[in-house]
């Protein structure tokens, strides 16, 4: 079987938005301007992603604060 990485805390926190909006990472990447491997990166927390969080965070309407919560565990 194949090792899966996990994703980080912002990545559980944007995978679950994802799912509330039903939008898939690649419409979310597209949205943001970036690729869906790159948007991966940030959600396994490979990329800190500090250019596309912003834009993430308003596509989902996720709360600023628990985004920033998310990082820094």
């Amino acid at each position: 079987m194949r090792d899966r990485k996990k994703l980080s805390p912002l990545g559980k926190i944007v995978d679950k938005a994802l799912t509330d909006h039903e939008m898939t990472k690649s419409e979310l990447a597209e949205m943001a301007g970036t690729s869906p491997q790159y948007l991966s990166q940030i959600l396994h927390g490979a990329r800190a992603g500090d250019k596309y969080l912003p834009i993430i965070i308003a596509i989902l309407s996720l709360d600023p604060q628990k985004v920033e919560k998310a990082i820094a565990a």
